[in-house]
């Protein structure tokens, strides 16, 4: 009799141990919200490039914006793109307000040393 009641008891506990594991694991990927455990806050992330992108077609822009997608897409290896930024940001602005950064890689995506 007592052999019966373990088999039953390892079956369900195998059961709900299943359970735990489908569904623990589906709920994993389908978050979108995060949260923060030492501030107890919850965030969400955002795509900074594309929202900027966004931005300055509108027409709203500034040295900031210009220079972000400048650097991002120049580490991302898009250079197209960089490039499009960078000539936006030295069209408009001074040199004496671009970043030294900015300016040390616009002139590598102008001499092709890339």
């Amino acid at each position: 009799m007592r052999k019966k009641a373990a088999k039953s008891n390892f079956k369900l506990s195998g059961f709900f141990i299943l359970l735990f594991l489908l569904f623990g694991v589906s709920d994993v990927f389908s978050q979108t919200v995060f949260y923060d455990s030492i501030n107890k806050k919850k965030y969400a992330k955002i795509d900074v490039h594309a929202t900027y992108e966004r931005v300055i077609q509108k027409g709203y822009e500034s040295i900031e914006m210009l220079e972000y997608l400048g650097n991002y897409y120049y580490k991302d290896k898009d250079f197209q793109k960089s490039k499009l930024y960078f000539d936006m940001l030295f069209k408009k602005y001074n040199l004496t307000q671009i970043s030294t950064k900015s300016i040390d890689l616009y002139n590598k995506l102008l001499n092709g040393r890339i």
